[in-house]
């Protein structure tokens, strides 16, 4: 099983690399749109980025998703990750600690973010499968769970939540039920924030509130329209020869709900949301945030970027950061707390679905916030004259 997993890895990680596996969406980034502000009265030197999520101060709202680990070979890309991630002041999110969980061997892979990273909000990563029984294996034990944490120092544990993907995986762990209550009994056990992680299918309004439900302090929403897991593990089944397999991966490669959907499905649960899937740049995280995001998780960028080099990841953080400054000039905020309040347009597919779904009062108000504003202050000012 060690050896499965370890193998695994190292595949994920290079057809990732080689290979498109985006999940095309109909609903995605574009949909968002912001109300330029023609005289915006910000200077982008004062623009403060800063943020807090479960009790730390970030430098900035963003973190390098969780992607990899468990094999020697990634080694490396963990470690350039965690130095940027020091340099920067970001959140850093290792991969699945399975394979270092079966085999101590691995945990190296692992570890290495700590030791590159010691100031860092390091988030630890098992997975919702595998803590309940499966045809192949039995939950993990408390103890097993810990250690993941303990490997890496961690400051809080995502559970990833991974259904579509062991759908679609040779060897998968398809059985999903106890899931719900396996992971109320881990948020009461653990003594560290729990953040439930999707990993590409998105999280909706009755899912999220049924994760606050279970003792989760944070949720990733994790949404369509970013890598898709389906299509990687289809090449996967490809390699294998397991034409059945692949054909489950490929029809569902674009399942899911889109990212920009599942950040205003999700803050229902009214928790920290990190808003991972599909954000290529700046300007998709400005939109993240400003729907309601307290972090936007980018992962395809980074991982290319660490496979290369520390310097190369240095410049893809320095891009989004510039792009997201540029973005927030535009519709008037030096703050993100001003983000989440500049007047923002849901258009075409997302606001389809928003609509049919419920939501249609609250797209109506993200587009006139700063209309609302004005006409309380207007009301204001006149009581005042009024009273004079």
């Amino acid at each position: 099983m060690a050896d499965e997993v370890t193998q695994r890895k190292i595949e994920h990680v290079n057809i990732a690399l080689a290979n498109d596996v985006s999940a095309p969406q109909r609903a995605n980034w574009n949909d968002i749109q912001f109300v330029h502000q023609a005289l915006p009265e910000v200077d982008p030197g004062n623009i403060d980025l800063s943020t807090s999520f479960l009790g730390q101060a970030l430098r900035y709202p963003i973190f390098m998703s969780s992607l990899t680990g468990g094999h020697p070979a990634v080694t490396m890309i963990n470690k350039n990750l965690a130095r940027a991630a020091e340099h920067y002041g970001l959140a850093l999110g290792v991969g699945s600690q399975r394979a270092a969980i079966l085999d101590p061997r691995l945990a190296a892979s692992y570890s290495i973010t700590r030791e590159q990273a010691p100031h860092a909000f390091l988030i630890a990563n098992i997975g919702a499968p595998q803590l309940i029984t499966q045809d192949k294996h039995a939950p993990f034990t408390l103890e097993q769970v810990q250690r993941a944490i303990h490997m890496i120092e961690a400051n809080a544990l995502a559970v990833h939540m991974n259904s579509l993907q062991e759908a679609a995986q040779p060897e998968g762990d398809r059985n999903a039920y106890g899931e719900v209550a396996a992971l109320r009994l881990l948020t009461q056990q653990i003594g560290l924030p729990v953040i439930a992680k999707e990993t590409g299918a998105g999280v909706s309004r009755e899912q999220a509130l049924l994760l606050r439900s279970c003792g989760i302090s944070a949720i990733d929403v994790g949404g369509a329209g970013g890598s898709s897991m389906s299509a990687l593990e289809a090449a996967r089944s490809q390699t294998r020869g397991d034409e059945r397999t692949m054909n489950i991966g490929l029809l569902y490669k674009d399942w899911g709900i889109a990212t920009p959907i599942a950040i205003v499905e999700a803050r229902t649960a009214r928790l920290p949301l990190i808003s991972t899937g599909g954000i290529r740049s700046g300007l998709d995280a400005a939109r993240a945030l400003a729907l309601g995001a307290t972090m936007v998780g980018i992962g395809f960028p980074f991982l290319q970027a660490a496979s290369e080099s520390y310097e190369k990841v240095c410049e893809v953080v320095e891009s989004i950061i510039a792009q997201l400054k540029v973005a927030m000039q535009l519709s008037g905020a030096t703050t993100l707390a001003q983000l989440r309040e500049t007047d923002i347009v849901v258009t075409g597919a997302s606001h389809e679905w928003l609509a049919l779904r419920g939501f249609e009062d609250e797209l109506k108000l993200m587009a006139q916030r700063h209309w609302r504003r004005m006409q309380a202050q207007t009301l204001s000012n006149t009581e005042v004259s009024t009273d004079v």
